[in-house]
């Protein structure tokens, strides 16, 4: 199996406790999506990583990129947490990513106690590729090819690529709420509510269109009919929400003309023009 590194982002400003329960509602979230989807992994986690143990890398790829609080993954090749561990995975590495003529750049960081430090393992193992490879040269500013090395206690990761991840919270971990989906806006306001940690009921008039690419974000998503007098009180107490996510155009949008709620309402796109709200529904359709 491959081992991925997921990185989370927010998670880090929180105290010990609250980023440990974010962190394990992000781990159960990773799981829920590949049972879905019937990829098999494996799940660990320490302080600042979830590692995702797969087969099919490309099909994790898709998953975790449709999990909100992942920031960036990186498929590595794992090793102890020695210079002599690492140098042969590290010339492993470069032998399969350079050709004669490219530039690198070794970009090491490391976690915990250590005999050596960070700049020790830039040099010793930069030092090791140019014995090995004569022909490439070092560029730290604009290399061809960029080999990361992370060492966290007693592990240590090889890895050249980051993946972007969708950023945000974990879903269910900011409490209940509400959307009203008629439109495409309204499908990129309950994203955007799925996005900020919110478990997301959806209200929607428009059958499958406009909820069924948000399934693919969330396996468990709640979907509820609208009124036909479009009275939202009832479904709101139905749904345990605390807010209300309202897809809104600053086109139609008319202070006069709103029902009232018990709770929040939130119009995230209210300010977004219509080439930036397309470009996000894309985004929530994508693969």
């Amino acid at each position: 199996m491959v081992v991925l590194l997921v990185r989370f982002g927010e998670l880090a400003l929180k105290s010990r406790f609250v980023r440990r329960q974010l962190r394990d509602r992000l781990v159960a979230n990773i799981q829920d999506l590949f049972a879905s989807e019937g990829v098999e992994c494996i799940t660990e986690a320490d302080e600042a990583r979830v590692y995702v143990h797969v087969d099919d890398v490309a099909k994790a790829r898709t998953i975790l990129g449709r999990v909100f609080g992942v920031v960036s993954i990186s498929p590595a090749t794992e090793a102890h947490a020695d210079l002599d561990s690492l140098r042969k995975v590290v010339l492993s590495e470069a032998f399969r990513a350079l050709s004669p003529g490219q530039s690198f750049a070794l970009r090491p960081r490391r976690v915990g106690t250590h005999p050596f430090t960070s700049q020790d393992l830039g040099r010793e193992l930069g030092e090791e590729i140019r014995a090995a490879h004569p022909a490439v040269r070092v560029n730290l500013t604009h290399p061809d090819v960029e080999i990361h090395v992370e060492v966290r206690h007693n592990r240590a990761f090889v890895f050249r690529e980051i993946w972007a991840g969708p950023g945000g919270l974990p879903l269910g971990s900011q409490g209940r709420a509400l959307a009203v989906v008629r439109d495409e806006a309204g499908m990129v306001a309950a994203w955007m509510g799925m996005k900020r940690g919110c478990r997301i009921a959806v209200a929607s008039s428009d059958g499958e269109r406009f909820v069924e690419p948000l399934r693919k974000w969330d396996v468990r998503l709640k979907v509820l009919g609208l009124p036909a007098d479009g009275n939202l009180g009832e479904i709101v107490r139905i749904a345990r929400a605390e807010a209300v996510f309202l897809g809104t155009r600053w086109e139609t949008f008319d202070p006069k003309n709103r029902t009232p709620f018990d709770v929040p309402i939130f119009e995230p796109v209210i300010g977004l023009g219509e080439e930036e709200i397309g470009r996000i529904a894309a985004r929530i359709r994508s693969p």
